[in-house]
């Protein structure tokens, strides 16, 4: 029943439908208001000749580009002085050291976010992003058109996910499937319920909300920043919305399966708040709706085979049903990523990855001593802050 409910569901159907392209018809802006593009950098050398200069040209008349080089210990420094050379909007903000109780991302952001000049006589706009994305020369101007025709106060596009290796796409594309399931955009996007859905990767918000919301200092102890800052803009009475993109927005998530494996750990039991009854309670739904639906197939085929009976049929009919509703939703984020068609079989797989990693993800945050990413250990008395925080909110 679960299974044919997400399928039939018009909030999911609906989720990959919430789209905003480089060639999506909208009514140009009255005004263009200010934006500033605050960029977090972190161990991005390979990346940043491509990224930063994507955002600098952009097709839009009043942006500025922040970029905090959060500590980096890699070429980074050398690539961003020449970039600073090239591009007369970009200003380069080293990072300072992280206060006690600031997870890296958050603290990096709010330095960007302090360094910004007093509002113009036009409200101005954030837009946060992260240092790996690339974007289309109209990502900016498209996304405002869709804020100001919508009345929006904050509007996140989720960037197309490009793949280096097999299990990467796997991974990432398992993960996709079940985050759309579990916060449909149908319902993220409707004012009147509570789900708020954002990406780090893209979210342009109008000032005057992100600091109604209380700003990246609300969020400074989440892991996941980008959807409590979401959720929070949402909470505060403000007009959220997200959508999906073929164009705007591009990036590569993780370099390698270490990477993706670190990058998933760090945001697994953090989705859980730390709490082992949610964990747990996840953990073997998952397993008994997403990876043992296949067993189901085979072993009740095997049973209908060799007893016969409508009994065994009706639970090999059953268990049909429920792969065929996996192999159909799953094949609606595999067409949207433009992923092979193959892939649509490999849900179950993810499935278990992702289980494999958010053990991975507990262990590490009960038994030693936190979580890691861009090599940094966030302890778990910290982590934990940001649960009471909410709940004390």
């Amino acid at each position: 029943m679960l299974w044919v409910w997400l399928l039939l569901s018009p909030a999911h159907r609906a989720t990959f439908g919430s789209q905003v392209n480089s060639n999506t018809a909208l009514p140009e802006c009255a005004v263009c208001p200010p934006v500033t593009i605050i960029v977090p950098a972190r161990n991005e050398g390979k990346i940043l000749d491509r990224s930063i200069p994507s955002f600098c040209m952009q097709d839009y008349p009043d942006l500025r580009v922040i970029l905090i080089d959060d500590q980096s210990d890699d070429n980074s420094p050398a690539v961003i002085a020449r970039l600073r050379a090239d591009h007369p909007n970009l200003t380069v903000i080293p990072g300072r050291q992280r206060p006690d109780g600031w997870c890296g991302k958050p603290w990096a952001v709010q330095q960007g976010v302090e360094a910004v000049s007093s509002p113009s006589q036009i409200e101005p706009w954030f837009l946060f992003t992260d240092a790996d994305c690339i974007f289309h020369p109209q990502a900016v101007r498209q996304a405002m058109k869709r804020a100001e025709a919508e009345s929006l106060d904050l509007v996140s596009v989720f960037p197309t996910l490009t793949f280096s290796s097999t299990i990467e796409r796997v991974g990432v594309l398992g993960l996709v499937t079940v985050l759309v399931m579990m916060f449909p955009l149908g319902w993220a996007n409707d004012p009147k319920r509570k789900m708020a859905l954002s990406a780090g990767a893209f979210m342009l918000v109008r000032r005057n909300a992100y600091e109604k919301a209380g700003g990246h200092e609300a969020v400074r102890a989440h892991i996941i920043e980008d959807v409590n800052l979401g959720k929070n803009v949402k909470s505060a009475g403000f007009k959220v919305q997200g959508n999906f993109t073929r164009d705007l927005v591009q990036t590569e998530m993780y370099e390698n399966f270490s990477d993706l494996w670190e990058g998933l750990a760090k945001n697994a039991y953090a989705g859980m708040e730390y709490q082992p009854h949610k964990f747990w309670v996840g953990l073997i739904a998952g397993v008994l709706s997403a990876i043992l639906p296949p067993i189901y197939l085979i072993a009740t085929l095997g049973w209908a085979i060799q007893a016969g009976g409508r009994v065994a049929w009706a639970a090999f009919a059953l268990a049909a049903v429920i792969n065929a509703c996996i192999l159909i939703i799953h094949s609606r984020t595999v067409r949207f990523m433009r992923a092979p068609w193959y892939d649509m079989f490999l849900l179950p797989v993810s499935a278990f990855l992702y289980n494999m990693i958010a053990l991975s993800s507990m262990w590490q945050n009960h038994f030693s001593g936190g979580n890691v990413w861009k090599g940094r250990r966030y302890d778990r008395k910290m982590l934990l802050q940001s649960v009471s925080t909410d709940k004390s909110g």
